[in-house]
């Protein structure tokens, strides 16, 4: 990922949200890994922030034309993409009239909410003017909020090592990383998940 890590992280970026595909493109964790790269001088820190920002910028726009272009095709049947479009807009449906922020900033902080939130609101009446900035904010301390992850990592990496070893170290990350996955696979399946949908053919 060194050699061209701010653009790999840019089309993750723009992968995770432009369509459902967030569901198996963990770019908040590809964030952090950049994030310790930059700290250990193999990437630029600007360039990982700027990659983040303009690729999940990008995503959310492609997100929201893709959802207002499709109108209630997407929303529609019983598919697992109608059923995740399905749980966002009960979750958040009545913000979209009173408060923006909460259905569009906020939303793009939470993981895997993030994924379907362009489309969804994307599909209501709110205006891509409106949506902009708040979507703006969003992708900013999302970034932001990973980057800092990276940094804490880094960081608990150096002090976890000095006293239990890299051995130890490794077999905790690995069990956090195992307990991370299966967490997201649960959340993917409640809300129909596309693995267990094929499974289910």
């Amino acid at each position: 990922m060194a050699e061209h890590g701010e653009w790999v992280l840019f089309v993750m970026a723009v992968a995770e949200t432009s369509f459902v595909t967030g569901l198996v493109v963990p770019t908040g964790v590809a964030t952090s890994v950049a994030t310790v790269l930059a700290l250990q001088g193999y990437l630029s820190m600007p360039g990982v922030f700027l990659a983040a920002v303009a690729g999940g910028a990008l995503g959310d726009s492609v997100g929201f034309w893709v959802g207002r272009a499709g109108g209630g095709r997407l929303g529609r049947g019983s598919g697992w993409v109608a059923r995740v479009l399905g749980r966002y807009r009960e979750a958040t449906g009545p913000f979209l009239g009173r408060s923006t922020f909460y259905a569009v900033t906020v939303a793009r902080l939470v993981s895997f909410v993030r994924t379907v939130m362009p489309m969804a609101v994307g599909m209501s009446p709110l205006a891509y003017r409106t949506y902009l900035p708040y979507d703006l904010l969003g992708v900013t301390a999302w970034a932001l909020m990973y980057m800092a992850v990276g940094l804490v990592a880094r960081q608990s990496w150096r002090v976890a090592t000095a006293y239990v070893g890299v051995g130890w170290t490794v077999v905790f990350a690995t069990i956090g990383v195992v307990l991370w996955v299966r967490a997201r696979r649960r959340g993917g399946r409640a809300a129909g998940d596309p693995t267990e949908e094929a499974r289910e053919c």
